[in-house]
C-alpha cells in the first residue's frame, strides 16, 4: 500500500497553473519531530521536507486558501519523478500526490479578510463549474464546508479583534 499523511506547516505559497490534464499546484511541507538521544540525553530535533502537488478541485483550494506558514493535514501516494534538466543531466525527486487536503491552522499574521475573500471566490467559481458540469466531483456538502469554514474564521478573527489579538486564533478544518 502507497499511502502517506502528513501534518506540517507550509514552506512557501503554493505555486500552479494549468497544464493539459487541467490545473495543478505544488507546494513544499515541513513536517517537524523530536527524540532524546538515549546516549546524551539531549533533545533532537529534526525537520523534513515533503514536495506536494494536487491536481483539479484541490489545487484550486490550496491556491485560494494556503499561504507560506498554514498548517495542513496531507493525505496522498508518494511517486518518483525523472526528468532531464536543461543541461542534459537526467534529474529525480520525490513528491507526494495529494488525494486529501485539509487546513488546520492559517499562517500567522494573515489577514482574516484576505482569506475570506479568497475563499468566497473559490467557492463561487466551484458553484459555476458545478452549475455548467465542469466539476461533477464537488458536492453541494463539501461547498456548504467551504463556506462554513470561511464563517468561522471570519467569526474567530472577529472575536479576537474585540479581545485586543494581535494575530488571528487557529481554527479547525
Amino acid at each position: 500500500m502507497n499511502r502517506i499523511q502528513l501534518i506540517g506547516r507550509l514552506g512557501r505559497d503554493p505555486e500552479g497553473g494549468h497544464s493539459g490534464s487541467g490545473r495543478y499546484a505544488h507546494f513544499s511541507l515541513a513536517t517537524h519531530e523530536h527524540w532524546f538521544d538515549k546516549g546524551s540525553g539531549q533533545r533532537v530535533e529534526h525537520t523534513e521536507w515533503h514536495h506536494l502537488v494536487c491536481h483539479d478541485r484541490l489545487a484550486q483550494i490550496a491556491l485560494d486558501f494556503l499561504s507560506k506558514g498554514s498548517e495542513v493535514y496531507a493525505e496522498g501516494r508518494q511517486r518518483s519523478v525523472r526528468w532531464t534538466d536543461r543541461e542534459g543531466r537526467e534529474q529525480r525527486s520525490t513528491q507526494v500526490r495529494v488525494h486529501e487536503l485539509r487546513m488546520l491552522r492559517h499562517a500567522p499574521r494573515t489577514d482574516p479578510l484576505v482569506i475570506a475573500a479568497k475563499g468566497i471566490a473559490t467557492v463561487e467559481r466551484l458553484l459555476v463549474d458545478l452549475a455548467v458540469g465542469l466539476s461533477p466531483e464537488v458536492t453541494l456538502a463539501e461547498l456548504a464546508a467551504m463556506l462554513n469554514l470561511i464563517r468561522s474564521n471570519l467569526t474567530s478573527a472577529e472575536e479576537g479583534a474585540q479581545e485586543g489579538e494581535t494575530t488571528p486564533p487557529s481554527d479547525a478544518a
